[in-house]
């Protein structure tokens, strides 16, 4: 009886779908923002797929080469906002091969051929040419183009943004963060401040662009009343403090750098005001401690504050710290040291988000972990570099950050030998206390954990949808327990670690969720004949000297942008043709979003 009352349950749920009309189902799509959930429902039928491609207005790449650029217009028609991302996360550490891809012109192309009204474009360590950049400024959507933003890009100068400067009058959001870019001059800014009177964030706080006129700047500020977020480059605060004076409501400011302060003129920065509503302070390029004057009086309302380009001793970190009471965000390099993460413990309780990166000049260790673990309770986001570490503090960071959703830790090589290893119970406590972790990297030395913290990681970090993992494990058994128990992995990065290539085969195949692996070290070359054997449809491997492998899911041809040295193998690839792995692709997720 309880059966048949299902089966006429799902019969009468199935008329009732096929019941709605295109325009309807258009109507409640339109109320569903998330695109994992879009993902999902497009796969209900073929209707369903339609509709969400008619309208879809904002769409996520994670991975450039896991979809074509027709393949993305053809579905989607009417998009407004993309987010497009090409080289993985390696290239941040200059671990690709020169010339290794990742370029923007076939994308570039596609997209201003197919969309009118294209409002944002964000772009992640892609290869950005002049040309694209003047492809983008004679783009149809060039009068609609509200969001440029360059993120970690490279290859282009500042004379490729003097026709977008020129032509893109609607940008409300212009930023080249963290990006590398050649300075050829300032005319960029110049044509900017002539033309646009409507920005409201501009960043191009990039080493080496020295050329950027301050009047053109203050013209600039001048101009753009709804402006709230600026961050320079190399422009000494001497020069800046004019310009500030011309944006008193200001609330994110990225300073220029502090070449001019000496002790023969301690009293310029207490000269310099701070507009008073700032909530965000970044910049700051080589600020000594007598610059703590010009922060301290906006100290107090802060939320977001990033001292990794400052030259703060650790003592000028701890007072400074002291005075940020409403804190949420911090970047810091570990000279602050154990003294600055008890200040911040101590001081810092709505902190949210804390980075603290390696530096020659200090170190921090269990202590310090500790103290942030038992005053920070808000914490979301917590990236350490650190020269030692037990498993009680990770114990304690599990007791104490009950709401932690990313979790990054490197064990620098700074002491020498470190008691306290392996760390296997410290993971596990970590990850128990931890119950919403989804991104988690642990990279330490050599049997810093075993097969058995592995097996923790698989048995408590069923959530986890990106893992990081570098020098841990002892066999193919630590690996095959994480791949059985993270079903919901979707990212899986391995750095230095002693699996076979016969172990990332039986990984990948247990792994339903992943849709992308990457892998240095150890075995990396030799597994990419062993996963090729797999014949698992739309797989694309990629394999290059020194000992890498990157294997991901795609629904299109392989790419041939590669160097000489990149080998690019595909499984069962007929599929491309006969359309076979389009459900798959979709369903990893990986694919279209």
């Amino acid at each position: 009886m309880e059966g048949r009352r299902q089966r006429q349950s799902q019969e009468l749920l199935q008329q009732q779908v096929v019941a709605l009309s295109d325009e309807n189902l258009s109507r409640i799509f339109e109320l569903i923002e998330s695109s994992q959930e879009r993902a999902t429902l497009s796969l209900v039928c073929r209707q369903w797929h339609r509709v969400d491609g008619n309208t879809r207005k904002n769409i996520s790449i994670a991975n450039m080469y896991a979809v074509a650029p027709t393949a993305l217009t053809r579905r989607f028609k009417c998009l407004e906002g993309i987010k497009l991302k090409g080289k993985p996360r390696a290239a941040e550490y200059d671990l690709l091969l020169p010339e290794w891809g990742g370029y923007a012109y076939p994308w570039l192309k596609e997209l201003a051929t197919a969309y009118e009204h294209l409002k944002t474009l964000q772009l992640r360590r892609v290869e950005v040419r002049n040309a694209d950049l003047y492809l983008l400024a004679a783009a149809p959507f060039n009068a609609t183009l509200q969001v440029l933003h360059l993120h970690k890009c490279s290859g282009f100068t500042t004379s490729g943004l003097v026709p977008l400067s020129r032509t893109c009058r609607s940008l409300r959001v212009l930023s080249l963060e963290d990006s590398d870019v050649i300075d050829e001059g300032g005319e960029w800014l110049h044509a900017l401040a002539q033309n646009n009177s409507v920005l409201e964030s501009l960043d191009f706080a990039v080493p080496g662009l020295d050329t950027a006129s301050v009047e053109d700047l203050a013209f600039l500020v001048g101009r753009c009343k709804s402006l709230v977020s600026l961050k320079v480059g190399d422009i000494d605060m001497s020069d800046l403090a004019g310009v500030l004076s011309k944006v008193p409501f200001l609330k994110e400011l990225g300073t220029g750098g502090f070449s001019a302060l000496g002790d023969e003129n301690k009293g310029m920065t207490a000269s310099i005001n701070l507009p008073q509503h700032l909530t965000s302070l970044s910049g700051l390029w080589a600020m000594p401690d007598l610059g703590l004057q010009m922060v301290q009086p906006v100290a107090a309302n802060l939320k977001k504050l990033d001292l990794k380009f400052t030259v703060l001793s650790c003592r000028g970190h701890c007072e400074l710290l002291s005075h940020c009471f409403a804190l949420e965000e911090l970047q810091a390099r570990n000279v602050l040291g154990d003294e600055g993460l008890q200040v911040l413990g101590r001081t810092c309780k709505k902190l949210r988000r804390l980075r603290v990166e390696n530096d020659d000049a200090g170190y921090i260790s269990h202590s310090g972990v500790v103290a942030v673990a038992q005053g920070c309770a808000e914490l979301r986001h917590l990236t350490l570099y650190i020269c030692d570490i037990t498993n009680a503090a990770l114990a304690m960071v599990g007791q104490g950050c009950l709401h932690l959703t990313d979790f990054r830790i490197v064990l620098v090589s700074k002491v020498q030998f470190v008691a306290d290893l392996p760390l296997d119970d410290g993971v596990k406590l970590l990850l128990k206390g931890c119950v919403n972790l989804i991104r988690f990297s642990l990279y330490l030395r050599h049997r810093g954990l075993t097969d058995r913290g592995l097996a923790y990681i698989g048995e408590y970090g069923q959530k986890l949808k990106w893992l990081l993992i570098g020098c841990t494990g002892e066999s193919d058994v630590g690996l095959a327990s994480v791949a059985y128990g993270c079903q919901q992995l979707e990212r899986l990065e391995i750095r230095d670690c002693p699996f076979s290539e016969a172990g990332f085969a039986t990984a990948l195949v247990a792994m339903n969720s992943l849709k992308y692996l990457w892998v240095q070290g150890h075995g990396a070359t030799e597994a990419g004949s062993r996963l090729l054997s797999l014949s698992l449809p739309c797989l694309h491997i990629e394999v290059s000297p020194p000992e890498q492998l990157l294997a991901y899911y795609a629904l299109r041809e392989p790419r041939t942008d590669g160097p000489p040295e990149l080998k690019v193998l595909v499984s069962n690839s007929s599929n491309h043709q006969q359309g076979g792995c389009q459900f798959l692709g979709e369903s990893r997720n990986g694919c279209i979003l």
